[in-house]
């Protein structure tokens, strides 16, 4: 194939500071070079909307996020935790209870 990309080579340029979902959408996008009109045009999603998520004036959920990773050939994984999942305290103490919790009903 002409001009192959690995995929995840766009991301070079962002390596070594927090990501956001719009900056992976465009570096992606501009990647391959795509408009924010050929994304619309195979998503439905509208360009104006597009730009505003690309700016993070807009959130994207997960059917937006997986419509917009197929249109740039992502996982909507990797859209919608740019900067991966990490855990904190809290979390850590949901899991203990449901392990709790868990374990009592198994009993």
């Amino acid at each position: 194939m002409k001009n192959e990309i690995n995929a995840l080579d766009f991301l070079d340029d962002l390596i070594g500071e927090d990501i956001s979902s719009g900056q992976i959408i465009r570096a992606r996008r501009e990647s391959q070079g795509l408009t924010q009109k050929d994304v619309s045009d195979m998503t439905g999603i509208k360009t104006s909307f597009l730009s505003a998520v690309e700016n993070d004036k807009r959130n994207i959920g997960v059917q937006t996020a997986t419509k917009i990773a197929a249109a740039i050939g992502l996982h909507p994984s990797s859209i919608l935790f740019p900067n991966g999942v990490t855990t904190n305290k809290e979390l850590e103490k949901i899991v203990k209870m449901r392990n709790k919790i868990l374990k009592g009903k198994a009993a």
